[in-house]
Order: structure tokens, then C-alpha cells, then sequence
């Protein structure tokens, strides 16, 4: 009985190590990195997790695992995270057929190219502890659609496949 007890109390050890914190987040850079912020929102991506599950140019897919800290709401929320390009739509290939710079600005704003797709959230406290969590979303749809330039989503997809392909969909705003 006592050995029985030992391996369930092993085989729970890793469920209890998938917790994340703040100060996780903040302390290994070379794993997270920071791709947005504003007053109330962060998000990171953790490097470990990128994954190009579509290449056949002009489309590519690309997972993540990313991590947003609502201040707001005391919570990190992480999501598995699908990141559609199509490269036809990116602002470089744009600028090659729109010349006046209001119709590229009007094209790039109804389709940059850019859509994403939620897979799993997990909801923690800013200690880690595990508050709720969709693993499949059986009874409704997940949330997805287009990433409006320069949101959380679009950013994570800009950071993911620069990481991916060590070139830009979309060149980053000069700061």
C-alpha cells in the first residue's frame, strides 16, 4: 500500500511543475520573451514551444506557447497558439501592388495577412496556481480570427516567425 501511495504521489509530480508565475516570466529571458505590453496586459512567448506546423509558401503555420499577464484581473493566462501567414497579404508583397499610400494603408487594415487561433487556455494566479483551464473547446468555437496589426496576437505572430525563419513577415515599427 505505501508503494502505491509513493508512485501516485510521483506520477503528480509533474502535473503540479507546469504551473507558471510572474517572476518565472520575468527571469529566464532566454526562454520567455517579452513580445507586448501595455498598462494593464503583457505577453510572452516561451521559445521552447515554437513550432512551424505549415510551410508551403505563401501559407505558413506556426504553434506557440504564450503567456499574458492581466493585471487587470491578478491572472496569467497561457495559450497553445496557431499563427496563420499568408505571405501574399504581408505589407512587403502589398507595397508592390499599391503605390498611393492610402490604399496600402486600407488593404494592410482589412487583411494583413495575419490570423491566429486559440487552442488551450490555462488560467493562473500571478503565484502560478492553477484557477481554471479549456483544454478543447467541444461546445463552442475557439477563439480565433484576424490578428489587427500591432495587437497581442499579431505581435506574438510577428516574434514567431521572425524566430521561425529568421526574417520578418512584416518589418517591426522603428521605435
Amino acid at each position: 500500500m505505501k508503494k502505491l501511495l509513493i508512485l501516485i504521489c510521483i506520477l503528480f509530480i509533474p502535473l503540479s511543475c507546469n504551473a507558471i508565475s510572474l517572476n518565472e516570466l520575468r527571469n529566464n529571458p532566454n526562454q520567455y520573451t517579452l513580445v507586448y505590453s501595455d498598462q494593464m496586459h503583457e505577453a510572452y512567448v516561451d521559445n521552447s514551444t515554437i513550432v512551424v506546423s505549415r510551410y508551403n509558401p505563401p501559407y505558413y503555420a506556426i504553434n506557440a506557447t504564450v503567456y499574458s499577464i492581466w493585471y487587470d484581473e491578478n491572472s496569467i493566462v497561457e495559450a497553445n497558439q496557431t499563427s496563420f501567414f499568408n505571405y501574399d497579404r504581408s505589407l512587403k508583397t502589398l507595397a508592390l501592388k499599391f503605390e498611393e499610400v492610402n490604399d496600402l494603408a486600407r488593404e494592410f487594415t482589412n487583411d494583413n495577412g495575419v490570423k491566429f487561433k486559440i487552442n488551450t487556455l490555462i488560467r493562473y494566479d500571478l503565484n502560478g496556481n492553477k484557477i481554471s483551464s479549456i483544454d478543447s473547446f467541444k461546445f463552442g468555437k475557439s477563439p480565433s480570427g484576424k490578428a489587427p496589426a500591432y495587437s497581442p496576437s499579431y505581435e506574438v505572430a510577428m516574434y514567431i516567425f521572425h524566430k521561425s525563419y529568421n526574417m520578418y513577415f512584416n518589418e517591426p515599427l522603428s521605435n
